[in-house]
């Protein structure tokens, strides 16, 4: 398989679209969650990092807990049901207001889009190299951490810009708009991954890239 031969694999390119996605969803919830703690809440910079932790520790879950699934289920079924869920979660942060308290405002969908982003990384991953040659893993591997990267950094900056752009004010509104975008491209990742992505199961105990 020579270097464009891999652009015709529909494993790589659907696992590297579903990573682009899933991160611009993440990163995107942390700066628009980050905003929010320190500009809304009154939260310091510390006290901010530190309640994304529970967040953290979720996807560091998900991530253990699908290797033991994806023999089982396979990767679109884990995929779309973790992007559904970062569509729940989405959902919830956007009936956030500016007088919501952590613990029953911003930490349940949080939690929820944890949950989803454990799901779908790994699987995500497994899909993109499930056809690759050992000799082009490196680049493939490659591809699959430029969707990332770029995946992040257009989460950033498409969803600050839809929040910002809302009426009535960056959080009154705006905070709220822009989740429920992020929910709708969660679910619309979600379709396209059940339509469109392969069903790869790989043998238990093999080895699984979060990305």
């Amino acid at each position: 398989m020579c270097s464009s031969d891999l652009w015709r694999s529909r494993s790589l390119v659907t696992g590297a679209l579903v990573m682009f996605g899933a991160t611009g969803i993440l990163v995107g919830t942390f700066f628009l969650n980050s905003l929010y703690l320190q500009d809304v809440a009154g939260a310091s910079p510390l006290r901010a990092g530190l309640e994304f932790l529970p967040l953290v520790a979720v996807i560091g879950l998900g991530a253990h807990l699908t290797p033991h699934l994806l023999p089982r289920a396979g990767s679109r079924v884990l995929a779309a049901a973790g992007l559904l869920l970062m569509a729940g979660g989405a959902l919830l942060l956007s009936g956030v207001s500016a007088h919501a308290g952590y613990l029953t405002g911003l930490l349940p969908g949080l939690l929820v889009i944890g949950a989803g982003t454990g799901l779908v990384f790994p699987a995500a991953s497994v899909t993109a190299m499930s056809d690759v040659p050992s000799d082009r893993a490196g680049l493939a591997s490659g591809l699959m951490t430029a969707a990332h990267e770029i995946g992040a950094a257009l989460g950033v900056a498409v969803f600050a810009a839809v929040a910002t752009a809302a009426d009535g004010g960056w959080f009154a509104a705006g905070y709220r708009h822009g989740f429920t975008v992020v929910a709708a491209v969660a679910a619309g990742l979600a379709l396209a991954a059940a339509l469109a992505l392969p069903a790869v199961r790989p043998a238990p105990g093999a080895r699984v890239a979060v990305h």
